[in-house]
């Protein structure tokens, strides 16, 4: 395995870890209240489609042939 498909698998488990972090941050009780005022909680969509966005990346980078 050479060193961009680590750095590659890094990415991933990175955009996993920032997602799950976005998914239990939307589930707190702060962002349910903030979400029943009526006011949007952007930093737990922003972690979720941040960590999304790495993991498809990373996988991209693993994944490519070259």
């Amino acid at each position: 395995m050479d060193f961009k498909k680590i750095i590659a698998a890094i990415v991933v488990v990175l955009g996993i870890i920032l997602m799950t972090y976005g998914f239990t941050e939307l589930d707190s009780l702060e962002s349910q209240f903030t979400r029943a005022l009526g006011q949007k909680d952007n930093n737990a969509m922003g972690s979720i489609i941040g960590g999304a966005v790495l993991a498809i990346i990373g996988l991209y980078l693993i994944f490519r042939k070259r």
